[in-house]
């Protein structure tokens, strides 16, 4: 009887797994009303500067483009309202890409002086920038978890009590993130920056600022030695893990760096009352349930963001076999029980074949071939959605990017790019 009554139970949860899979509707859909403005976060990438200085030129309709200024100007002319800026704590850039002895092709991108120069070109075009403050060396997203070094800021570092990263208690670590956010909000902000939105950490789904699955850490001992592979099983089959091991305590992070941010506005004089704050997760790896679990512990443990971002990417292997379901659902779930809005805080769609690193992104959305037209229509139907159904932005991820194959919206020969449909057509 045991065996009869697991079996049947196994046969309806498949049911209802292939039924959720494969159908979305609107009905109960609750969309989140916001006066905010929507979001065109078209920008120059973390990898633009790098592409600069080895020669890579840009055109559009008959213009040359070579500098990171003219090319960003191109992007406000199709309509961006924002540009876009993610910080590592590396200070400074080295003269390889290496870190800790292995190649890291992040090593030399996300830097705070290379940050400080995408800022003084947002002060100077009179555009707000998104900062996205990661609180890693180098690097973090939902595959990579890394923690912060401060070693080159003396101030912040002294904080750590001679104390390796790994030892400090979660109100120690707090400490040290409030005063790094309260600096790098200040050196933001007195380069006579408007920030807008700021975004705390990069595809959030299993860690923030060392406190992360996998790494090695004081505040909860047990994390040093969960597997990687258990990203891929967690969200699905125990999300509460996650929400009891590592989510309430980042949320509790992310509010130290949120207090430190807004400690520098008041002391730089300057008003916060509509400044907003988020973070962002990839969605590929999550159920909409599980996305929205994710927002809500960061509200019951003292992080209420005011804009829930998400990665997007049609074309990566997913849990769901129709990726436009699992996006429409992720959307429809946090604003049903999130109560804000989404930001899509990366998004693109191939115009070709992947191959390489990327070889395996090459799933495609019936109705949207992986040609530029397909690209394009894609990009244009997700916002157009999007606008109806509680989505407040979306950045299109590395345009100018070649290394990020059919993905971006230029097409290159010799180090050349011209622009793609998806750039040439109007997106508003």
């Amino acid at each position: 009887m045991f065996n009869i009554v697991l079996t049947s139970g196994l046969i309806i949860l498949g049911i209802r797994i292939l039924i959720a899979q494969l159908y979305y509707s609107d009905l109960g859909f609750n969309v989140v009303k916001t006066d905010e403005k929507f979001r065109y976060a078209l920008s120059l990438s973390p990898f633009t500067s790098k592409s600069i200085k080895e020669g890579y030129t840009f055109e559009y309709n008959g213009e040359q483009i070579s500098t990171m200024e003219d090319l960003e100007k191109l992007y406000i002319k199709k309509g961006a309202t924002e540009m876009y800026v993610r910080i590592a704590t590396k200070k400074s850039v080295t003269s390889e890409d290496i870190t800790d002895g292995e190649i890291d092709t992040n090593a030399n991108v996300h830097t705070f002086d290379q940050a400080m120069v995408l800022c003084q070109i947002a002060k100077d075009l009179n555009i707000p920038i998104n900062p996205e403050v990661m609180l890693a060396y180098t690097y973090m997203d939902m595959e990579k978890q890394q923690a912060p070094r401060f070693h080159e800021y003396p101030e912040i570092y002294k904080l750590q009590n001679g104390k390796d990263w790994t030892e400090l208690s979660l109100d120690e670590i707090n400490i040290v993130l409030k005063a790094y956010g309260k600096f790098l909000a200040k050196e933001i902000l007195n380069k006579g920056c408007t920030v807008n939105n700021w975004n705390l950490g990069n595809e959030a789904n299993f860690g923030f600022a060392g406190v992360s699955l996998g790494l090695k850490t004081a505040v909860n001992k047990k994390l040093e030695n969960v597997s990687g592979f258990m990203r891929y099983i967690l969200p699905f089959f125990n999300p509460g893990w996650l929400e009891n091991n590592i989510w309430k305590y980042n949320a509790k992070m992310f509010a130290a760096v949120k207090e430190g941010i807004l400690e520098a506005y008041k002391d730089l004089g300057k008003d916060a009352t509509n400044v907003k704050f988020s973070t962002h997760i990839a969605t590929v790896v999550m159920t909409p349930g599980a996305s929205a679990r994710y927002f809500n512990c960061m509200k019951e443990n003292g992080y209420e963001v005011d804009t829930a971002g998400i990665s997007f990417y049609l074309s990566t292997p997913s849990i769901y076999i129709k990726s436009m379901i699992l996006f429409k659902k992720t959307v429809k779930e946090i604003n049903n029980k999130c109560k804000v809005p989404v930001f899509i805080g990366e998004f693109s769609y191939p115009s070709g074949k992947m191959s390489g690193a990327f070889a395996g992104w090459n799933k495609e959305v019936s109705g949207y071939p992986h040609t530029e037209e397909g690209q394009a229509s894609i990009y244009k139907d997700v916002i157009n959605w999007g606008k109806d159904h509680g989505v407040i932005g979306i950045r299109y991820w590395a345009p100018d990017y070649e290394d990020w194959g059919s993905m971006g919206l230029f097409k290159f020969s010799n180090k050349h790019g011209e622009p793609k449909k998806a750039l040439l057509d109007n997106i508003q």
